[in-house]
């Protein structure tokens, strides 16, 4: 970037729901980026996700890669990796959703992408951008665990704008949101080295981790139950318990300060040029997913 000061011009890869309501506005309000351009495997639909804020749909990839510093990807996990991983090649911070890839070996080879061509990456881990969660973390930092729950439940498989999604319908509850969940839970708990787990990805799923703290943890996931959705974590010892509603803050908040911690590790300076959030904790998380596969 000549100006490090100017915006951040970051492409957007995919035209779908998450784009259309997330990616794309948060990027082009500003002041810190610059909406640069759409592509999509759908020209149809970048074409009409483009013209909503006034910017160029691009009929090849390699063209949005030329006009951008970053590139920010809404797409399917089966589609991240390959197309994450050209970016890198071409020098690219990459805003990347979760979960990095459908398998371990997918995010293990973008993992390694981003470290071989040195450029910035963060994971879109919406609720650790939340100013309630960081509270909630640098308290449980110093409280004593005897043991904790968490949950994740939402009608988002069955109503609502993700639920046409299908990654999201072939994938369930596990994918789509238990990557949130489970980063919370270990990052309050300490590093998770055992799994088990029963139900069902589809309706309701039941998870136990042992941390290596000696902790243990339980996790519920169910993306069908028709309530209003909720996001907890509540942990329990000696002191009482503490409690995060992952939901309280307001998300123009929060997409905002994604915006913001994004441009700078796209520009590569200060605390956030490592973020972390990167490539890196979206292939631990991926892991624990295998680890949840493998348990059912």
């Amino acid at each position: 970037m000549a100006n490090d000061d100017a915006p951040v011009r970051v492409g957007l890869v995919g035209s779908g729901a998450w784009a259309e309501r997330m990616t794309a506005p948060t990027l082009a309000a500003g002041p810190e980026t610059v909406l640069a351009g759409v592509w999509s495997r759908s020209s149809v639909n970048a074409a009409r996700l483009a013209a909503s804020f006034n910017v160029t749909a691009f009929e090849r990839y390699q063209d949005l890669l030329k006009q951008c510093d970053a590139v920010a990807f809404a797409i399917s996990p089966a589609a991240q990796p390959d197309l994450a991983i050209e970016a890198a090649a071409a020098g690219k911070a990459l805003l990347l959703e979760k979960p990095l890839a459908l398998d371990v070996e997918g995010a293990e080879r973008l993992a390694q992408a981003v470290a071989e061509a040195g450029v910035g990456s963060m994971v879109v881990f919406t609720y650790r951008f939340a100013a309630s969660t960081r509270e909630f973390l640098r308290q449980a930092a110093a409280f004593e665990v005897a043991g904790a729950r968490g949950c994740f439940i939402s009608p988002a498989l069955t109503k609502g704008p993700f639920a046409a999604s299908p990654w999201r319908q072939e994938e369930g509850c596990l994918f789509d949101l238990g990557p949130h969940l489970f980063d919370l839970m270990e990052v309050a708990l300490g590093p998770i080295q055992k799994v088990s787990a029963a139900g069902d990805r589809n309706s309701w799923l039941s998870v136990t981790f042992e941390h290596q703290s000696g902790i243990t943890s339980q996790a519920s996931l169910c993306g069908i139950a028709d309530v209003k959705p909720r996001t907890e974590l509540e942990l329990f010892g000696r002191q009482g318990s503490l409690s995060l509603d992952a939901r309280a803050d307001d998300r123009a908040a929060m997409f905002a300060l994604i915006r913001s911690e994004f441009a700078e590790v796209a520009r590569g300076r200060g605390a956030l040029a490592r973020h972390p959030l990167d490539v890196h904790r979206g292939l631990e998380i991926q892991r624990i997913l295998a680890a949840v596969e493998a348990a059912l």
